[in-house]
Protein backbone atom coordinates (compact mmCIF):
# COMPACT_ATOMS: atom_id res chain seq x y z
CA UNK A 1 0.00 0.00 0.00
CA UNK A 2 1.36 3.62 -1.22
CA UNK A 3 1.25 6.81 1.04
CA UNK A 4 -1.93 7.89 -1.03
CA UNK A 5 -3.53 4.59 -0.66
CA UNK A 6 -2.74 5.29 3.55
CA UNK A 7 -3.99 8.80 2.96
CA UNK A 8 -7.23 7.86 1.37
CA UNK A 9 -8.28 5.39 4.11
CA UNK A 10 -7.27 7.83 6.73
CA UNK A 11 -9.25 9.91 5.16
CA UNK A 12 -12.51 7.78 4.80
CA UNK A 13 -11.42 7.11 8.53
CA UNK A 14 -12.21 10.24 9.46
CA UNK A 15 -15.22 11.08 6.89
CA UNK A 16 -16.89 8.23 8.68
CA UNK A 17 -16.31 9.68 12.71
CA UNK A 18 -17.26 13.09 11.54
CA UNK A 19 -20.64 10.98 10.28
CA UNK A 20 -21.40 8.93 12.75
CA UNK A 21 -24.65 9.23 14.95
CA UNK A 22 -22.44 7.90 18.01
CA UNK A 23 -20.07 9.95 20.26
CA UNK A 24 -16.84 8.69 19.51
CA UNK A 25 -14.01 10.20 21.95
CA UNK A 26 -10.68 9.52 23.59
CA UNK A 27 -9.66 10.03 26.83
CA UNK A 28 -6.72 10.34 28.94
CA UNK A 29 -6.19 7.94 31.48
CA UNK A 30 -8.29 9.92 33.73
CA UNK A 31 -11.28 10.22 31.46
CA UNK A 32 -10.57 13.85 30.82
CA UNK A 33 -11.57 13.89 26.97
CA UNK A 34 -8.73 14.23 24.45
CA UNK A 35 -10.69 13.77 20.84
CA UNK A 36 -14.59 14.42 20.48
CA UNK A 37 -16.65 13.54 17.47
CA UNK A 38 -19.10 15.87 15.76
CA UNK A 39 -21.66 13.87 17.61
CA UNK A 40 -21.52 15.85 20.26
CA UNK A 41 -23.64 18.16 18.60
CA UNK A 42 -26.98 16.55 18.29
CA UNK A 43 -26.23 14.72 21.42
CA UNK A 44 -25.44 16.59 23.86
CA UNK A 45 -25.34 19.92 22.44
CA UNK A 46 -22.10 20.34 22.78
CA UNK A 47 -19.62 21.72 20.02
CA UNK A 48 -16.46 19.24 20.31
CA UNK A 49 -14.35 22.06 21.45
CA UNK A 50 -16.18 22.84 24.13
CA UNK A 51 -15.54 19.29 25.78
CA UNK A 52 -11.30 18.79 25.27
CA UNK A 53 -9.72 19.14 28.04
CA UNK A 54 -13.07 18.52 30.20
CA UNK A 55 -13.74 15.55 32.55
CA UNK A 56 -17.06 13.86 31.77
CA UNK A 57 -17.66 12.65 35.59
CA UNK A 58 -18.58 16.99 36.03
CA UNK A 59 -21.92 15.97 33.19
CA UNK A 60 -22.34 12.57 35.12
CA UNK A 61 -25.16 11.68 37.14
CA UNK A 62 -24.54 11.86 41.24
CA UNK A 63 -26.58 8.43 41.29
CA UNK A 64 -24.81 6.68 38.49
CA UNK A 65 -21.14 7.60 39.88
CA UNK A 66 -20.47 4.32 40.72
CA UNK A 67 -21.41 2.32 38.57
CA UNK A 68 -19.17 4.75 36.11
CA UNK A 69 -16.45 4.43 38.38
CA UNK A 70 -16.45 0.96 38.50
CA UNK A 71 -16.54 0.50 34.44
CA UNK A 72 -13.69 3.14 34.44
CA UNK A 73 -11.61 0.74 36.63
CA UNK A 74 -12.35 -2.17 35.08
CA UNK A 75 -11.25 -0.86 31.94
CA UNK A 76 -7.89 0.14 33.08
CA UNK A 77 -7.45 -3.05 34.48
CA UNK A 78 -7.86 -5.24 32.01
CA UNK A 79 -7.62 -5.74 28.32
CA UNK A 80 -11.22 -6.74 27.37
CA UNK A 81 -14.01 -3.97 26.66
CA UNK A 82 -16.25 -2.60 29.14
CA UNK A 83 -20.09 -1.87 28.76
CA UNK A 84 -21.99 0.74 31.17
CA UNK A 85 -25.34 2.76 31.01
CA UNK A 86 -25.63 5.88 32.65
CA UNK A 87 -27.04 9.62 32.73
CA UNK A 88 -25.11 12.42 31.67
CA UNK A 89 -26.28 16.07 31.26
CA UNK A 90 -27.02 17.74 28.38
CA UNK A 91 -26.11 21.08 27.51
CA UNK A 92 -29.90 22.43 28.25
CA UNK A 93 -30.16 20.99 31.67
CA UNK A 94 -31.93 17.78 30.69
CA UNK A 95 -30.77 14.13 31.35
CA UNK A 96 -29.85 11.72 28.78
CA UNK A 97 -29.14 7.61 29.01
CA UNK A 98 -25.91 6.89 27.58
CA UNK A 99 -24.82 3.58 26.66
CA UNK A 100 -20.67 3.80 26.42
CA UNK A 101 -18.07 1.14 25.18
CA UNK A 102 -14.77 1.26 26.61
CA UNK A 103 -11.51 -0.18 25.37
CA UNK A 104 -7.84 1.13 26.23
CA UNK A 105 -5.09 1.82 24.32
CA UNK A 106 -1.64 0.60 25.59
CA UNK A 107 1.99 1.16 25.48
CA UNK A 108 3.60 -2.18 23.51
CA UNK A 109 6.51 -1.65 25.57
CA UNK A 110 4.99 -1.01 28.81
CA UNK A 111 1.67 -2.28 28.81
CA UNK A 112 0.70 1.34 30.44
CA UNK A 113 -2.57 2.72 29.28
CA UNK A 114 -1.86 5.35 27.36
CA UNK A 115 -5.46 6.39 26.16
CA UNK A 116 -9.32 5.06 26.42
CA UNK A 117 -11.32 5.02 23.41
CA UNK A 118 -15.24 5.44 23.91
CA UNK A 119 -18.26 4.87 21.55
CA UNK A 120 -21.43 6.15 23.42
CA UNK A 121 -25.25 6.21 21.79
CA UNK A 122 -28.17 7.98 23.05
CA UNK A 123 -30.58 5.31 24.39
CA UNK A 124 -33.12 7.27 26.34
CA UNK A 125 -35.86 6.15 24.18
CA UNK A 126 -34.70 2.36 24.88
CA UNK A 127 -35.04 3.25 28.52
CA UNK A 128 -38.13 5.06 28.88
CA UNK A 129 -39.93 2.05 26.80
CA UNK A 130 -38.27 -0.56 29.29
CA UNK A 131 -39.65 1.83 32.37
CA UNK A 132 -42.39 1.91 30.52
CA UNK A 133 -42.56 -1.79 30.25
CA UNK A 134 -41.96 -2.36 33.63
CA UNK A 135 -44.33 0.02 35.16
CA UNK A 136 -46.64 -1.71 32.66
CA UNK A 137 -45.94 -5.24 33.99
CA UNK A 138 -46.10 -3.72 37.78
CA UNK A 139 -49.38 -2.78 37.00
CA UNK A 140 -50.58 -6.02 35.24
CA UNK A 141 -49.41 -7.93 38.70
CA UNK A 142 -50.93 -5.67 40.72
CA UNK A 143 -54.14 -5.85 39.28
CA UNK A 144 -53.60 -9.83 38.43
CA UNK A 145 -53.02 -10.01 42.63
CA UNK A 146 -55.72 -8.05 43.56
CA UNK A 147 -58.16 -9.26 41.11
CA UNK A 148 -61.29 -10.21 42.55
CA UNK A 149 -61.66 -13.31 39.82
CA UNK A 150 -58.68 -15.98 39.54
CA UNK A 151 -56.00 -15.16 37.24
CA UNK A 152 -52.90 -17.11 36.13
CA UNK A 153 -50.03 -17.07 33.49
CA UNK A 154 -50.22 -20.18 31.65
CA UNK A 155 -46.67 -22.03 30.10
CA UNK A 156 -46.91 -23.40 26.81
CA UNK A 157 -47.17 -26.93 27.86
CA UNK A 158 -50.00 -26.25 30.42
CA UNK A 159 -47.94 -25.10 33.49
CA UNK A 160 -48.80 -22.43 36.31
CA UNK A 161 -46.53 -19.74 35.71
CA UNK A 162 -47.88 -17.34 38.19
CA UNK A 163 -50.87 -17.52 40.55
CA UNK A 164 -53.11 -15.29 41.88
CA UNK A 165 -54.71 -15.73 45.49
CA UNK A 166 -58.08 -15.89 44.32
CA UNK A 167 -57.22 -18.91 41.79
CA UNK A 168 -55.20 -20.30 45.00
CA UNK A 169 -58.63 -20.08 46.82
CA UNK A 170 -60.76 -21.42 44.33
CA UNK A 171 -58.94 -24.53 43.34
CA UNK A 172 -57.81 -24.82 47.42
CA UNK A 173 -54.14 -25.04 46.83
CA UNK A 174 -50.74 -22.69 47.61
CA UNK A 175 -49.43 -20.78 44.53
CA UNK A 176 -46.05 -22.94 44.74
CA UNK A 177 -48.36 -26.01 44.81
CA UNK A 178 -49.80 -24.98 41.60
CA UNK A 179 -46.33 -24.45 40.07
CA UNK A 180 -45.91 -27.85 40.27
CA UNK A 181 -48.80 -28.92 38.15
CA UNK A 182 -50.57 -28.19 34.93
CA UNK A 183 -54.04 -27.20 33.90
CA UNK A 184 -54.56 -30.73 32.82
CA UNK A 185 -53.72 -32.54 35.69
CA UNK A 186 -56.76 -30.07 37.46
CA UNK A 187 -58.98 -30.14 34.71
CA UNK A 188 -62.04 -32.46 34.84
CA UNK A 189 -61.94 -35.09 31.83
CA UNK A 190 -64.57 -34.49 30.42
CA UNK A 191 -63.50 -31.26 30.21
CA UNK A 192 -60.10 -31.49 28.59
CA UNK A 193 -60.66 -31.92 25.13
CA UNK A 194 -62.80 -29.13 24.45
CA UNK A 195 -60.23 -26.83 26.00
CA UNK A 196 -57.34 -28.20 24.16
CA UNK A 197 -59.13 -27.97 21.08
CA UNK A 198 -60.04 -24.12 21.67
CA UNK A 199 -56.15 -23.82 22.81
CA UNK A 200 -54.84 -25.05 19.78
CA UNK A 201 -57.00 -22.67 17.82
CA UNK A 202 -55.21 -19.62 19.57
CA UNK A 203 -51.89 -21.29 19.47
CA UNK A 204 -51.99 -20.88 15.62
CA UNK A 205 -53.82 -17.76 15.50
CA UNK A 206 -57.08 -19.44 14.29
CA UNK A 207 -59.11 -17.49 17.29
CA UNK A 208 -57.50 -14.63 19.38
CA UNK A 209 -59.69 -15.48 22.82
CA UNK A 210 -62.44 -17.92 24.05
CA UNK A 211 -64.24 -18.28 26.96
CA UNK A 212 -65.02 -21.79 28.18
CA UNK A 213 -67.48 -23.36 31.24
CA UNK A 214 -65.42 -26.09 32.51
CA UNK A 215 -64.85 -28.07 35.74
CA UNK A 216 -61.78 -28.23 38.11
CA UNK A 217 -60.44 -30.72 40.80
CA UNK A 218 -60.27 -28.91 44.36
CA UNK A 219 -57.49 -29.96 46.78
CA UNK A 220 -59.96 -31.91 48.50
CA UNK A 221 -61.66 -33.66 45.26
CA UNK A 222 -65.05 -32.06 44.79
CA UNK A 223 -65.39 -30.41 41.43
CA UNK A 224 -65.07 -26.41 41.15
CA UNK A 225 -67.15 -25.03 37.89
CA UNK A 226 -65.41 -22.40 36.28
CA UNK A 227 -65.80 -19.73 33.71
CA UNK A 228 -62.77 -19.55 31.79
CA UNK A 229 -61.57 -16.28 29.44
CA UNK A 230 -58.12 -17.19 27.77
CA UNK A 231 -55.84 -15.67 25.53
CA UNK A 232 -52.36 -15.35 24.44
CA UNK A 233 -49.07 -12.92 24.87
CA UNK A 234 -47.29 -13.31 21.47
CA UNK A 235 -43.79 -12.14 20.81
CA UNK A 236 -42.69 -9.49 18.32
CA UNK A 237 -43.05 -11.77 15.39
CA UNK A 238 -46.31 -13.07 16.58
CA UNK A 239 -45.33 -16.04 18.22
CA UNK A 240 -47.29 -17.54 21.55
CA UNK A 241 -45.37 -16.68 24.61
CA UNK A 242 -47.32 -17.49 27.46
CA UNK A 243 -51.75 -18.12 28.23
CA UNK A 244 -53.88 -15.34 30.31
CA UNK A 245 -56.42 -17.24 32.02
CA UNK A 246 -59.05 -15.25 33.84
CA UNK A 247 -60.77 -17.77 36.02
CA UNK A 248 -64.00 -16.86 37.78
CA UNK A 249 -66.44 -19.64 40.33
CA UNK A 250 -69.27 -20.37 38.93
CA UNK A 251 -70.12 -23.03 41.34
CA UNK A 252 -73.28 -21.65 42.55
CA UNK A 253 -74.74 -20.81 39.63
CA UNK A 254 -74.33 -24.44 37.90
CA UNK A 255 -75.77 -25.81 41.34
CA UNK A 256 -78.55 -23.50 40.82
CA UNK A 257 -79.39 -23.92 37.19
CA UNK A 258 -79.46 -28.11 37.69
CA UNK A 259 -81.58 -27.15 40.36
CA UNK A 260 -83.93 -25.55 38.16
CA UNK A 261 -83.93 -27.44 35.62
CA UNK A 262 -84.79 -30.43 38.08
CA UNK A 263 -87.93 -28.45 38.86
CA UNK A 264 -88.93 -27.63 35.47
CA UNK A 265 -88.47 -31.26 34.79
CA UNK A 266 -90.86 -32.38 37.80
CA UNK A 267 -93.01 -29.36 36.49
CA UNK A 268 -93.00 -30.89 32.78
CA UNK A 269 -93.90 -34.80 34.48
CA UNK A 270 -96.40 -33.16 36.73
CA UNK A 271 -98.17 -31.06 33.95
CA UNK A 272 -98.30 -33.93 31.64
CA UNK A 273 -99.34 -35.85 34.23
CA UNK A 274 -102.24 -33.02 35.18
CA UNK A 275 -103.04 -32.92 31.58
CA UNK A 276 -103.50 -36.98 31.02
CA UNK A 277 -105.37 -36.88 33.59
CA UNK A 278 -107.80 -33.88 32.58
CA UNK A 279 -107.97 -36.09 29.66
CA UNK A 280 -108.96 -39.37 30.40
CA UNK A 281 -111.61 -37.59 33.41
CA UNK A 282 -112.67 -35.44 30.74
CA UNK A 283 -113.67 -38.63 28.39
CA UNK A 284 -114.69 -40.45 31.12
CA UNK A 285 -117.00 -37.92 32.31
CA UNK A 286 -119.33 -37.71 29.28
CA UNK A 287 -120.65 -41.19 29.31
CA UNK A 288 -122.73 -40.23 32.46
CA UNK A 289 -123.29 -36.63 31.47
CA UNK A 290 -124.85 -37.92 28.25
CA UNK A 291 -127.41 -40.32 30.39
CA UNK A 292 -127.98 -37.91 32.78
CA UNK A 293 -128.61 -35.38 30.17
CA UNK A 294 -130.72 -38.53 28.22
CA UNK A 295 -133.12 -38.97 31.38
CA UNK A 296 -133.71 -35.38 32.15
CA UNK A 297 -134.67 -35.23 28.39
CA UNK A 298 -137.25 -38.17 28.50
CA UNK A 299 -138.49 -37.19 31.70
CA UNK A 300 -139.36 -33.76 30.40
CA UNK A 301 -140.70 -35.18 27.03
CA UNK A 302 -143.28 -38.23 28.51
CA UNK A 303 -144.18 -35.50 31.61
CA UNK A 304 -144.42 -32.37 30.66
CA UNK A 305 -147.13 -30.49 32.27
CA UNK A 306 -147.63 -33.87 34.52
CA UNK A 307 -145.29 -32.52 36.84
CA UNK A 308 -145.90 -30.47 39.77
CA UNK A 309 -144.75 -26.85 38.41
CA UNK A 310 -141.68 -27.02 40.76
CA UNK A 311 -140.49 -30.59 40.05
CA UNK A 312 -140.53 -29.24 36.29
CA UNK A 313 -138.09 -26.00 37.85
CA UNK A 314 -135.59 -28.06 39.42
CA UNK A 315 -135.63 -30.84 36.28
CA UNK A 316 -135.10 -27.51 34.17
CA UNK A 317 -132.61 -26.70 36.31
CA UNK A 318 -130.63 -29.71 36.29
CA UNK A 319 -131.24 -29.65 32.65
CA UNK A 320 -129.19 -26.23 32.31
CA UNK A 321 -126.19 -27.49 34.85
CA UNK A 322 -126.04 -30.06 32.71
CA UNK A 323 -125.65 -28.16 29.90
CA UNK A 324 -122.90 -25.96 31.58
CA UNK A 325 -120.74 -29.38 32.86
CA UNK A 326 -121.20 -30.55 29.07
CA UNK A 327 -119.62 -26.99 28.12
CA UNK A 328 -117.11 -27.44 31.24
CA UNK A 329 -115.53 -30.84 30.27
CA UNK A 330 -115.58 -30.55 26.28
CA UNK A 331 -113.65 -27.19 27.36
CA UNK A 332 -110.87 -29.39 29.85
CA UNK A 333 -110.65 -31.72 26.94
CA UNK A 334 -109.88 -29.30 24.53
CA UNK A 335 -107.00 -27.79 27.08
CA UNK A 336 -105.54 -30.89 26.93
CA UNK A 337 -105.82 -31.99 23.63
CA UNK A 338 -103.85 -28.69 22.64
CA UNK A 339 -101.36 -29.17 25.37
CA UNK A 340 -100.28 -32.52 24.42
CA UNK A 341 -100.97 -32.93 20.87
CA UNK A 342 -98.98 -32.88 18.59
CA UNK A 343 -98.63 -29.24 16.07
CA UNK A 344 -99.91 -29.79 12.69
CA UNK A 345 -97.57 -27.15 10.74
CA UNK A 346 -98.96 -25.66 7.73
CA UNK A 347 -98.76 -22.11 6.07
CA UNK A 348 -102.17 -20.29 7.36
CA UNK A 349 -104.07 -17.65 5.88
CA UNK A 350 -105.64 -15.83 8.87
CA UNK A 351 -107.57 -14.05 6.88
CA UNK A 352 -108.80 -17.46 5.98
CA UNK A 353 -109.13 -18.38 9.64
CA UNK A 354 -111.21 -15.16 10.53
CA UNK A 355 -113.48 -15.21 7.97
CA UNK A 356 -113.93 -19.27 9.14
CA UNK A 357 -114.94 -18.10 12.75
CA UNK A 358 -117.43 -15.36 11.96
CA UNK A 359 -119.63 -17.53 9.64
CA UNK A 360 -119.52 -19.94 12.94
CA UNK A 361 -120.37 -17.44 14.93
CA UNK A 362 -122.73 -15.57 12.61
CA UNK A 363 -125.93 -15.98 14.36
CA UNK A 364 -124.50 -14.59 17.70
CA UNK A 365 -123.05 -11.57 15.66
CA UNK A 366 -126.23 -11.04 14.17
CA UNK A 367 -127.87 -11.29 17.45
CA UNK A 368 -125.69 -8.81 18.94
CA UNK A 369 -125.65 -6.48 16.18
CA UNK A 370 -121.94 -6.16 16.14
CA UNK A 371 -119.76 -3.79 13.77
CA UNK A 372 -116.45 -5.35 12.31
CA UNK A 373 -113.66 -4.22 11.33
CA UNK A 374 -110.73 -6.69 10.07
CA UNK A 375 -107.44 -5.01 8.91
CA UNK A 376 -105.83 -7.37 6.33
CA UNK A 377 -104.16 -10.09 8.18
CA UNK A 378 -100.69 -12.36 7.69
CA UNK A 379 -99.99 -15.65 6.17
CA UNK A 380 -98.23 -17.73 9.41
CA UNK A 381 -96.76 -20.80 9.45
CA UNK A 382 -98.73 -22.62 12.12
CA UNK A 383 -101.28 -24.99 13.10
CA UNK A 384 -104.60 -24.12 11.75
CA UNK A 385 -107.02 -25.44 13.67
CA UNK A 386 -105.13 -24.18 16.66
CA UNK A 387 -105.08 -20.93 15.37
CA UNK A 388 -108.69 -21.12 14.56
CA UNK A 389 -109.55 -22.34 18.04
CA UNK A 390 -107.93 -18.62 19.17
CA UNK A 391 -109.70 -16.54 17.29
CA UNK A 392 -112.85 -18.27 18.03
CA UNK A 393 -112.55 -18.21 21.66
CA UNK A 394 -111.42 -14.07 21.69
CA UNK A 395 -114.58 -13.39 19.21
CA UNK A 396 -116.56 -15.32 21.19
CA UNK A 397 -115.56 -13.42 23.97
CA UNK A 398 -115.85 -10.18 22.83
CA UNK A 399 -119.80 -11.00 21.73
CA UNK A 400 -120.39 -12.44 24.93
CA UNK A 401 -118.63 -9.01 27.39
CA UNK A 402 -120.70 -6.37 25.31
CA UNK A 403 -122.33 -3.46 26.81
CA UNK A 404 -125.98 -3.26 26.86
CA UNK A 405 -126.22 0.67 26.56
CA UNK A 406 -123.60 0.65 22.94
CA UNK A 407 -123.47 -0.65 19.83
CA UNK A 408 -120.53 -3.30 20.00
CA UNK A 409 -117.94 -2.68 17.57
CA UNK A 410 -114.89 -5.25 17.27
CA UNK A 411 -111.99 -4.64 15.44
CA UNK A 412 -108.97 -7.68 14.60
CA UNK A 413 -105.14 -5.53 13.69
CA UNK A 414 -102.34 -6.91 12.87
CA UNK A 415 -98.91 -4.91 13.15
CA UNK A 416 -95.54 -6.56 11.87
CA UNK A 417 -92.27 -6.61 13.38
CA UNK A 418 -88.83 -7.47 13.54
CA UNK A 419 -89.57 -10.91 13.97
CA UNK A 420 -92.94 -11.51 14.88
CA UNK A 421 -96.28 -10.74 14.25
CA UNK A 422 -98.87 -8.67 16.85
CA UNK A 423 -102.57 -9.39 16.59
CA UNK A 424 -105.46 -7.58 18.34
CA UNK A 425 -108.64 -8.00 18.94
CA UNK A 426 -110.10 -5.13 20.38
CA UNK A 427 -113.75 -4.22 21.81
CA UNK A 428 -116.21 -1.40 23.38
CA UNK A 429 -117.35 -3.86 25.70
CA UNK A 430 -117.75 -4.01 29.66
CA UNK A 431 -113.70 -4.63 30.01
CA UNK A 432 -112.27 -5.91 33.06
CA UNK A 433 -110.71 -4.95 36.03
CA UNK A 434 -106.96 -4.41 35.27
CA UNK A 435 -106.03 -6.36 38.52
CA UNK A 436 -107.75 -9.63 36.73
CA UNK A 437 -105.58 -9.04 33.75
CA UNK A 438 -103.16 -12.38 34.61
CA UNK A 439 -105.76 -14.30 36.33
CA UNK A 440 -107.96 -14.26 33.31
CA UNK A 441 -105.51 -16.66 31.57
CA UNK A 442 -105.46 -19.46 34.39
CA UNK A 443 -107.97 -22.25 33.61
CA UNK A 444 -110.94 -22.26 35.73
CA UNK A 445 -110.33 -18.87 36.61
CA UNK A 446 -112.17 -15.75 35.86
CA UNK A 447 -112.52 -11.82 35.79
CA UNK A 448 -114.90 -10.25 37.79
CA UNK A 449 -117.20 -9.38 34.53
CA UNK A 450 -116.81 -13.37 33.15
CA UNK A 451 -118.09 -14.64 36.83
CA UNK A 452 -121.67 -12.13 35.73
CA UNK A 453 -121.18 -13.55 31.68
CA UNK A 454 -120.88 -17.15 33.06
CA UNK A 455 -118.29 -19.73 30.65
CA UNK A 456 -116.06 -22.46 31.26
CA UNK A 457 -112.94 -20.18 32.67
CA UNK A 458 -110.85 -22.40 30.34
CA UNK A 459 -111.16 -20.50 27.46
CA UNK A 460 -107.98 -17.82 27.48
CA UNK A 461 -106.15 -20.33 29.08
CA UNK A 462 -106.23 -22.64 25.62
CA UNK A 463 -105.34 -19.64 24.35
CA UNK A 464 -102.56 -18.90 25.90
CA UNK A 465 -101.18 -22.53 25.65
CA UNK A 466 -101.56 -22.88 21.91
CA UNK A 467 -99.57 -19.64 21.76
CA UNK A 468 -96.54 -20.64 23.81
CA UNK A 469 -96.64 -24.28 21.90
CA UNK A 470 -96.37 -21.69 18.50
CA UNK A 471 -93.36 -19.84 20.31
CA UNK A 472 -95.56 -16.54 20.68
CA UNK A 473 -97.30 -15.17 23.62
CA UNK A 474 -100.70 -13.09 24.85
CA UNK A 475 -101.89 -10.27 27.12
CA UNK A 476 -104.76 -8.35 27.57
CA UNK A 477 -105.43 -4.59 28.21
CA UNK A 478 -108.68 -3.05 30.29
CA UNK A 479 -109.81 -0.11 27.74
CA UNK A 480 -112.18 2.59 28.62
CA UNK A 481 -114.51 1.15 27.79
CA UNK A 482 -113.46 -2.38 26.66
CA UNK A 483 -110.81 -4.56 26.49
CA UNK A 484 -108.29 -5.63 24.37
CA UNK A 485 -106.25 -9.17 23.78
CA UNK A 486 -102.88 -9.07 21.85
CA UNK A 487 -100.70 -12.57 20.95
CA UNK A 488 -97.45 -12.99 19.21
CA UNK A 489 -96.99 -15.36 16.64
CA UNK A 490 -92.97 -15.40 15.37
CA UNK A 491 -92.63 -14.52 11.68
CA UNK A 492 -90.26 -18.02 11.31
CA UNK A 493 -90.92 -21.58 12.47
CA UNK A 494 -89.66 -21.96 15.89
CA UNK A 495 -92.30 -23.68 17.97
CA UNK A 496 -92.04 -25.49 21.22
CA UNK A 497 -93.10 -28.82 22.58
Amino acid sequence: MDDRDGLDELSALRLLVSNSTDLLCRHAPDGTYVYVSPGSRALLGYEPDELLGRSPYALFHPEDLPAIAASHGHVLEAADLSTVEYRIRHKDGHWCWFETISRTVRDPATGEVREIHTSSRDVSLRKQADAESRESEQRFRRAMANAPIGMALIGLDGSWLEVNDRLCQILGRTAPGLRQLTFQDLTHPDDLDSDLALMQQLFIGEIDHYALEKRYFHADGHIVWCLLSASFVRDDEGGPRYGIAQIQDITERKLREDELHRANAQLAASNAELERFASVASHDLRSPLVTVRGLLDLVLARHRGQLPSDVEAWIERAHQNTDRLFETVDALLQLARVSHQPLSTTTVDLNAVVNDVLDDLGPQVEAADAHLEVDPLPTVEADRAQLRLVFQNLLANALSFRHPDRRLTIAVVATGHDATWELQVQDNGVGFDPEDAEVMFEPFRRSSAGERVGGSGIGLATCRRILERHGGSIRAEALDPGARVSFTLPKEHRHRA
